[in-house]
């Protein structure tokens, strides 16, 4: 509702979007204007004091009148949403349609003395998305590596004919890979060693990195196993 209402594709793709002029928000704002109604009806106010105007706060409530008549228009069942919970959930919709409409517009430069040029907020707008985008490849990648080790550890504790030897190290591998975490993984073994930052905990010890170093191993033995067996069906 709230993406269909502005005319955008995507809630972190509003640099294109077009609020509505100053003089209009504003003369609603000081009850010498008309409110949003017609064509303006759904279209917000992204300048000084956006978040908390009149105006705004005139088109979340259409909207909310909106999300609550399309449920019976569509007889959509079950009990609707309560009103104050859209509210608040379109009110989150708008915080980040608003970051992301203002990602490239001109701010303070970082001297304090004048504003950015039009360049230098187009580039650091690109460069704060390509910092966020490189950030989620990390966590994706650490993610990936850190459910891949357990999967395996997990397959290697199912086996009945472990040695006592090796369920211990093994078990010790799952110890380490609980309390790690996610963000603990390092940067070995992975598509790019630029980005990953590595957290050794207190207890890490080179024993530690040997094991983990097997269990990657392991890891990479398990992905060629599966591909064969899939390559055999």
């Amino acid at each position: 509702m709230f993406i269909s209402s502005t005319g955008m594709t995507r809630i972190n793709d509003f640099w294109k979007y077009v609020p509505v002029d100053l003089a209009i928000a504003r003369a609603y704002e000081e009850f010498e204007g008309p409110g949003s109604e017609g064509t303006i009806k759904h279209q917000f106010f992204f300048g000084q004091g956006w978040s908390n105007s009149r105006w705004n706060r005139e088109v979340v409530s259409n909207l909310v009148t909106q999300v609550v008549n399309q449920q019976a228009t569509f007889r959509i069942p079950g009990d609707c949403l309560p009103s104050e919970v859209i509210k608040i959930c379109l009110q989150d919709h708008l915080k980040q349609a608003h970051a992301s409409w203002q990602l490239d517009k001109p701010r303070v430069h970082a001297s304090g003395e004048r504003y950015e040029t039009a360049q230098e907020s187009h580039n650091r707008a690109r460069s704060q998305e390509n910092a966020q985008s490189e950030k989620l490849k990390v966590n994706q990648r650490k993610f990936k590596k850190h459910s891949e080790r357990l999967d395996t550890v997990n397959e290697l504790l199912k086996n009945l004919h472990l040695s006592t030897t090796d369920r211990a190290k093994w078990k010790f591998a799952k110890e380490v890979l609980i309390k790690l975490g996610t963000d603990g993984q390092s940067s070995e073994h992975t598509d790019s060693d630029l980005a990953l930052v590595t957290y050794e905990p207190f207890y890490c010890r080179r024993i530690v990195g040997q094991i983990l170093r097997e269990l990657d191993e392991e890891t990479i033995a398990r992905k060629l196993r599966n591909a064969h067996s899939k390559g055999k069906q």
